[in-house]
């Protein structure tokens, strides 16, 4: 009888996340480099070795996958003297694991012949390399995919894909109870659309030779010693793993932030109260260029309150928030905040130091968001303030930009916000 041993890393377990939820995302979120070593979580096998996984631009695109376009991508150039990228996901030993992932092969070179660049290990930075993507060479321009559980030959499908073109990947592993070498390896491959539920008939399957004790690690391989892939480009992009068909492709559940702020402009510090207006937010990737997520809009009410509802981000991943409106200085959280169980929440009001730089300005007790910026161009400045000028002038009324205490009338109480924050040089403090 094969060993039976479960658990989810720390942070599931802190979390709660059941078996249908997203246990591991990868966009690529980091600025292009020639290494994915020592970002991310990502360490080298092989640190002295010269040629690693790299980040290249852009990121690949598949219509309708939520993994798709998000950030950069890996790029593997199978040279000598490569070597291969793991990552932590975990350690689990029950069910089964779905890896879903954009792939592109750019092109095959002569002496290529067959392998692969993305696999399973099990926990601990073992060989025990498993779930193997492979790609084998039918022509310079064509090749066919193919997976291996662990050990012997890879088992592949005889349809032809074509080099240059993006393809939604999906491999799963299956833990199955009784005997030790019955767990089986399948894969996937679509070239549009992404199905709703998993096809009864795999594109191929492998369930030869012993099975795993668990699963604990992810591996981009850069070597073509192992892959008999010399010199063949590969990009990888938008890897998800999760226990369900559903959770590596598919949005789980709307996805609730809570937020508190408050704008200078509109907020009242003797009545404690707020003009309500609607504001847009944004979650940025906690990673430079930190690019952005999704935008949500919705109205702050008179205390400030706001709840935005995001329909295509995760939980357990880490995002600041920006929130912008019409008249208001771009404003960031000083923080990453994650969503667990598909909710969080974040308030801008009580302490300075919550909004990045300390980019706020107090009123009475309460923290808020500086308003007058009217172009935005990342700063209150004297365009700005032509601006309200303007229209104090001719007195001009309703739902304007240069309204900035939200009464529908700029005047000249909207003229002193401007010209203080403008006197100031007040301007847009990010990461």
């Amino acid at each position: 009888m094969k060993k039976i041993f479960f658990a989810f890393c720390l942070v599931l377990i802190s979390s709660g996340i059941s078996f249908s939820q997203l246990l591991f995302s990868e966009n690529f979120n980091y600025p292009v480099r020639d290494t994915l070593t020592n970002i991310g979580g990502w360490n080298s096998s092989f640190f002295p070795d010269p040629s690693h996984v790299e980040i290249r631009s852009p990121g690949l695109s598949y219509s309708g996958y939520i993994g798709s376009g998000n950030g950069n991508c890996a790029y593997m150039n199978n040279q000598p003297l490569s070597n291969t990228s793991l990552c932590q996901i975990g350690n689990d030993s029950t069910g089964t694991i779905y890896v879903s992932l954009l792939i592109k092969v750019d092109n095959f070179t002569a002496g290529a012949t067959e392998g692969y660049n993305i696999c399973l290990d099990q926990a601990g930075g073992t060989t025990n390399l498993n779930t193997k993507l492979y790609t084998k060479k039918v022509s310079s321009t064509t090749f066919n995919f193919g997976i291996k559980k662990i050990n012997g030959n890879a088992v592949y499908s005889p349809n032809v894909y074509n080099t240059g073109t993006v393809y939604l990947a999906v491999i799963s592993y299956t833990f199955k109870p009784g005997s030790s070498t019955n767990d089986v390896a399948k894969i996937y491959i679509f070239s549009s659309g992404v199905p709703v539920s998993e096809p009864v008939t795999p594109l191929a399957l492998d369930s030869a030779n012993a099975d795993l004790v668990n699963i604990g690690d992810l591996i981009l391989s850069n070597s073509f010693v192992q892959s008999g892939m010399q010199a063949t480009p590969v990009r990888i992009d938008g890897i998800r793993i999760g226990k369900s068909w559903n959770s590596v492709l598919f949005q789980n559940a709307n996805l609730q932030l809570s937020m508190k702020g408050l704008i200078q402009g509109f907020y009242n510090n003797i009545t404690g109260k707020m003009v309500q207006d609607t504001v847009s937010v944004s979650l940025r990737y906690n990673r430079p260029p930190y690019t952005l997520a999704e935008t949500s809009k919705s109205v702050l009410d008179s205390n400030g309150n706001g709840t935005f509802t995001f329909k295509n981000i995760w939980n357990n991943a880490p995002y600041f928030i920006e929130v912008n409106h019409r008249n208001m200085l771009e404003s960031w959280s000083s923080i990453t905040k994650e969503f667990y169980l598909n909710v969080t929440n974040f308030d801008f009001t009580y302490y300075p130091s919550s909004t990045y730089g300390n980019n706020v300005i107090l009123k009475g007790s309460k923290y808020c968001f500086y308003n007058g910026e009217i172009v935005h161009d990342g700063v209150i400045d004297v365009t700005d303030y032509q601006y309200v000028d303007n229209n104090s002038f001719n007195f001009v009324t309703g739902y304007r930009t240069t309204d900035l205490n939200g009464d529908n009338v700029t005047d000249i109480s909207d003229m002193s916000i401007v010209e203080l924050n403008s006197y100031n040089f007040v301007q847009v403090i990010s990461p």
